[in-house]
């Protein structure tokens, strides 16, 4: 009964450090490289996150919200790693888009 117990606090603990999306996030775009030329760059964003049973996630979610708190619609991946004993980095540009970019079928 005492190992069910502390299984349960543990996993309460991991489950509570997680990222939560800000509203203001969830209209963050990923772009391309070739939809990157049509945004005006903002900043260069860094995130890592070495707590959390989801760090790639909760990493993933921090820095869409850093960008839509930098005033960014749009976000530029630059590179990205996960390993056990680092956590999650991810590096970025947050973006200002103005236009989306349209997809034209191929012929």
């Amino acid at each position: 009964m005492m190992k069910k117990a502390i299984v349960v606090t543990i996993l309460a603990a991991l489950c509570g450090c997680s990222v939560p999306l800000a509203p203001e996030a969830k209209q963050v775009r990923l772009i391309s490289d070739a939809e990157k030329q049509r945004c005006e760059f903002i900043r260069l964003l860094t995130v890592n996150q070495r707590v959390g049973p989801d760090k790639a996630g909760n990493a993933m979610r921090s820095i869409l919200n850093a960008t839509a708190a930098a005033g960014g619609n749009g976000f530029y991946l630059v590179s990205s790693s996960t390993n056990w004993e680092d956590g999650a980095t991810v590096v970025g540009e947050a973006l200002l888009c103005n236009t989306v970019m349209q997809i034209s079928p191929s012929k």
